[in-house]
């Protein structure tokens, strides 16, 4: 690549040498220390690159071996120069052009973190925008090393970060501690209670005095365990004791889903026809490009973002962003009662995935249908499996202090 930006700015031309000698032609420029390359032979000769400064060194040779050099392109910032030599608007846009390209570089435009998982992606943001690294920051006024020492600093979490500014963009590599092991409160005292309503299938008491047994039904709050045992049950005003209650409890649930499936709808046939629009971003300011436009009714569109930059490691605060416009004719349709229900059988399954943790068992489902006219009213009950309990902290009375006897 440095090689082909040199050749351009040197300028070169390509010959086409034509004659019976254009193999000893091209022994004789070699021998005389000019650099030819791209050399490719054709039905009338040979084709080959030269500089403007060995062209003029291939004269003695041609005229030696009696061939013909006829220059077939002219490539270069030389000829490009002297082309457009009386078009000065034009040379002091190319000029601008150029030095708004330094203004820019002297600039951070973006910063890429890598290695956080605990640490949010906005949180170290914020904390780099307060030491003064964010996008158009001045990189004269950074100091990679300082920034380094910032993060470690401020973020207990984050044992390691390795800070490395390079054109345009500020790459942050960062790793972690180990989270820390979590501890679990085996003295607070805690009775167990329903996060929910359900039918209670199993429980498992390791601590507390179980209150529920399986097939009971219970609602949201029930107590299920608790907390306070009495030391001897057949004692009357026998001392109570607090204890953390733990269990398993397990229940079954039943959870309704409603919704309806219209039986008219408009299918998309697409007609093949694009249109596309190019809309630059240039510091959050939006510049219509020419050359594009949609006039379709219906098009479904898709959206690219594409960042502008002078290479792997100039990224600009230039965006991209292009439109494609696809053309549909939209075809009205009737769906028959069964495709409704099996739409809505797809739609249940969809609901149950989006909206269920993966904790959670289904054990069953039951769809019921009711078909008017228009649509399809669906009303779908799910039943899972899964736990109910919940710890919440005991009140433990404090003891009233027995009033000392009068002297």
């Amino acid at each position: 690549m440095m090689l082909d930006f040199w050749q351009f700015v040197r300028g070169h031309v390509r010959l086409e040498v034509t004659g019976f000698t254009a193999e000893r032609f091209i022994n004789m420029a070699a021998f005389r220390g000019v650099y030819l390359w791209d050399v490719e032979r054709t039905e009338r000769g040979v084709r080959l690159n030269v500089s403007i400064r060995g062209f003029k060194m291939l004269r003695g040779c041609a005229r030696k071996t009696k061939c013909r050099a006829k220059i077939v392109e002219k490539n270069g910032l030389p000829f490009l120069a002297h082309r457009y030599r009386k078009r000065k608007a034009l040379a002091g846009g190319v000029l601008f052009f150029v030095a708004g390209l330094i203004a820019l570089s002297m600039f951070v435009w973006e910063i890429e973190i890598e290695g956080n998982e605990r640490v949010s992606q906005d949180s170290l943001l914020e904390f780099l925008e307060t030491e003064g690294l964010h996008s158009g920051a001045l990189k004269f006024r950074l100091s990679d090393s300082e920034i380094r020492r910032a993060i470690l600093d401020g973020f207990d979490e984050i044992i390691w970060a390795d800070v490395h500014t390079r054109g345009t963009r500020t790459q942050i590599l960062i790793s972690e501690s180990l989270p820390a092991p979590e501890m679990f409160d085996r003295q607070t005292p805690v009775h167990i209670v329903a996060s929910s309503e359900g039918l209670i299938t199993g429980i498992a008491t390791a601590a507390g005095s179980p209150l529920v047994r399986q097939n009971d039904i219970v609602r949201e709050g029930d107590m299920l365990v608790s907390g306070i045992l009495t030391l001897d049950p057949e004692m009357p005003d026998s001392p109570s004791v607090y204890v953390h209650a733990d269990a398993e409890v397990w229940a079954r649930r039943f959870h309704t889903l409603e919704f309806t499936v219209p039986l008219a709808y408009e299918e998309k046939n697409f007609t093949g026809r694009t249109a596309r629009q190019r809309v630059l971003n240039v510091l959050n300011f939006r510049i219509n490009l020419p050359g594009g436009g949609n006039n379709f009714e219906s098009y479904d569109r898709i959206t690219t973002y594409s960042q502008v930059g002078a290479g792997g490691h100039y990224p600009l605060p230039l965006i991209l962003v292009t439109e494609i416009f696809s053309e549909f004719t939209p075809t009205p349709r009737t769906r028959t009662p069964k495709e409704a229900e099996l739409l809505a059988e797809r739609m249940v399954t969809s609901r149950i995935i989006r909206e269920f943790d993966f904790g959670v068992d289904i054990v069953g489902r039951e769809l019921q249908f009711n078909e008017t006219p228009d649509i399809l009213n669906v009303r779908a009950l799910i039943t899972t499996h899964e736990r109910i309990d919940r710890q919440v902290p005991i009140v433990v009375p404090t003891p009233t202090p027995e009033p000392s006897p009068d002297p």
